[in-house]
């Protein structure tokens, strides 16, 4: 790819054609014509001084400069420069350029200059707008620095919070330690402090339900993926705990449930304590979704067995697809199955219902059979049934792991998935030894059940004995006596473990607290994260429709998004140039494909045509 700046797309009377020379870039040119017009009257050795004082390294002699100056008109007159301030004239021909030699995460820029042509910001502004002006008409008092926010500057804050993962900053404070280019992007940088205020004043105003109908598309797909994902949490206060997965450990956390449609628009969030089970809030979550979306076929990544399920979600009017569990069945042979296809790799397909028909069960069942291996058994509702066919509940249930498991990762990388926002904690009753209290209570109603029986059966057989007893029963009588012994330390077993469950449940003490998390601020960050992971795809989606490979939205941002590089902007147009110092000959081929694919996106800034360049900036 040509590395220097082509020139005959420039208009020639009106901007200086700047070609990279044996010991001056073009680059450098411009940073020096930049100062010069600044300070035309600036002496040679002043001139390298400033180019100095900006660490940028540049190998030229003074006689070499002079000459640079010369040839572009823009030596001085001879002798002492004045004191005195004059007006700053310009060469003849030329025009004013402005230069940033050193910018990083260029891709950054070019992503943030696609979001601002096609007005992405705009509906989440106006969606806070709208729950601000609420607010202040709730709470007519209250006087904070968020009710008086003009449109700019919320979409500055706004931006600064959606960009930042992409910058490489996962947690507030990381913008008071972390060299991140925000003051080139939005005329100004910010600080933790200010993140911190803005977050806190974005969670009083209940922006977290305010943006969440920013996540929805025009039209969503017919079928929506749920799935819940942990995130772990570290505290010394006593709170609910729950398996957190990618630990492996039973620790406080977050369970975040996310709903993604089949083309991988992520939907909606919500937060739950890690010690609710999936299923106690999956009904309610997905009618929600349903209802917003318009979307009534769902897909969960869960071996449920629950028929109960199954009929709250007909009742609900949904569909459920999702996996029956190893242990409810014995392969094909519990069901009345019928094959309905046989795939290319020798899968069979069966459907059919239980061979032994159960109750009340409107569960529907496609069992795959691979030739090697143990067979899946899918289950679904009469929507699913209505709605696709069997062959293809297989399938549909296999594409959830791109359109979530792998999203969960790459918003985990580049999203910050991962991390906790707020420490404020909600203190109630302790859930854990509310559920180990009514499982002691109902192991000791057993036991009471248990020891009256035994003492009614022990009662019985010592009338029997005594009745044995006096007719003069011989072998009979010691028939009853045996019993009546067994019964008895049978009864002292029952009354041994009514006493244990007894001081069991004694030991639970009186009621304890537990606290909970808020998840007011975790839910406004992860909708921000969902909002970004949409905006990337969108973007990679307009990239790879200019490129003829295919590019992962991972590569590009390892090899664009990362990268540092510099700006140029002109009257006609503004040129950025990525740095490939360090990249190898098959990285530097993809990512000139991508810079291919970025100049035919017709991205502008400001209205002129943006243009983007290779270039190695190792020196």
């Amino acid at each position: 790819m040509q590395l220097a700046l082509d020139q005959r797309n420039l208009d020639e009377s009106a901007s200086p054609g700047f070609c990279a020379g044996r010991k001056l870039s073009e680059v450098d040119q411009a940073l020096l014509w930049t100062l010069l017009h600044e300070d035309p009257e600036c002496p040679s050795r002043a001139l390298l001084d400033k180019v100095a004082r900006r660490q940028i390294p540049m190998a030229v002699s003074l006689r070499h400069l002079n000459r640079w100056r010369a040839q572009r008109q823009l030596n001085r007159r001879k002798g002492r420069p004045r004191r005195a301030p004059c007006h700053r004239p310009v060469a003849s021909g030329s025009a004013v350029v402005r230069v940033t030699p050193r910018l990083s995460f260029v891709g950054v820029h070019l992503f943030a200059q696609w979001l601002d042509q096609h007005d992405q910001f705009g509906p989440v502004v106006a969606q806070l707008q709208q729950a601000i002006e609420a607010y202040k008409q709730a709470h007519p008092g209250d006087d904070f620095a968020l009710l008086h926010h003009r449109e700019q500057t919320l979409r500055r804050r706004l931006q600064a919070l959606f960009l930042a993962p992409v910058l490489g900053i996962t947690r507030l404070p990381a913008f008071d330690t972390h060299e991140h280019p925000l003051s080139t992007r939005l005329g100004q940088g910010y600080h933790s402090a200010t993140r911190s205020q803005f977050l806190g004043q974005l969670e009083r105003v209940g922006a977290a339900e305010a943006l969440m109908p920013a996540l929805l598309p025009a039209h969503a797909g017919q079928i929506i993926s749920v799935d819940g994902h942990m995130i772990a949490y570290w505290s010394r206060v006593p709170m609910h705990k729950g398996k957190i997965t990618m630990l492996g450990r039973i620790m406080a956390g977050s369970q975040a449930v996310i709903a993604h449609d089949d083309t991988g628009q992520a939907l909606c969030v919500a937060y739950y304590p890690p010690d609710m089970p999936l299923s106690q809030v999956i009904v309610a979550y997905c009618h929600k979704v349903g209802t917003a979306t318009g979307s009534a076929l769902c897909v969960i990544d869960r071996a449920v067995n629950a028929v109960a399920l199954a009929r709250a979600f007909d009742a609900q009017g949904l569909g459920l697809l999702c996996m029956l569990d190893d242990n409810e069945h014995h392969g094909l042979e519990s069901f009345e199955a019928t094959q309905v296809d046989t795939r290319e790799d020798g899968t069979r397909v069966y459907s059919g219902p239980w061979k032994v028909p159960r109750a009340d069960d409107p569960r529907h069942f496609v069992i795959a059979e691979p030739a090697e291996g143990k067979p899946l058994v899918y289950w679904g509702t009469s929507q699913v049934v209505a709605a696709l066919e069997p062959t293809a509940w297989p399938r549909v249930y296999r594409a959830r792991t791109e359109v979530q498991e792998n999203s969960f990762k790459r918003m985990i990388d580049h999203g910050a998935l991962d991390t906790n926002y707020g420490r404020k904690t909600i203190v109630g009753p302790d859930r854990h030894q509310q559920r180990a209290r009514d499982k002691r209570e109902q192991a000791l109603a057993a036991a009471h059940k248990r020891v009256d029986k035994q003492a009614e059966a022990l009662k019985a057989k010592q009338a029997q004995g005594a009745a044995s007893e006096s007719k003069g029963h011989g072998k009979r009588l010691a028939q009853r006596q045996h019993a009546l012994a067994g019964l008895d330390k049978a009864l002292q077993g029952a009354q041994h473990q009514q006493a244990k469950l007894a001081e069991q449940a004694q030991a639970l003490g009186p009621p304890g607290q537990r606290a909970d998390r808020d998840f007011r601020k975790q839910t406004i960050m992860t909708v921000r994260t969902l909002l970004l992971e949409n905006a990337l795809r969108a973007f990679l989606a307009v990239l790879l429709g200019a490129l003829h490979t295919q590019v992962s939205l991972e590569r590009v941002l390892s090899l664009l998004f990362e990268r540092s590089g510099a700006r140029m902007e002109t009257t006609s147009q503004v040129v950025y140039w990525v740095n490939t110092a360090g990249l190898s000959a098959a990285n530097r081929r993809v990512l000139g494909e991508i810079v291919e694919g970025l100049c035919a996106m017709d991205l502008r800034e400001h209205g002129q045509p943006i243009r983007v360049c290779l270039k190695d900036m190792s020196s």
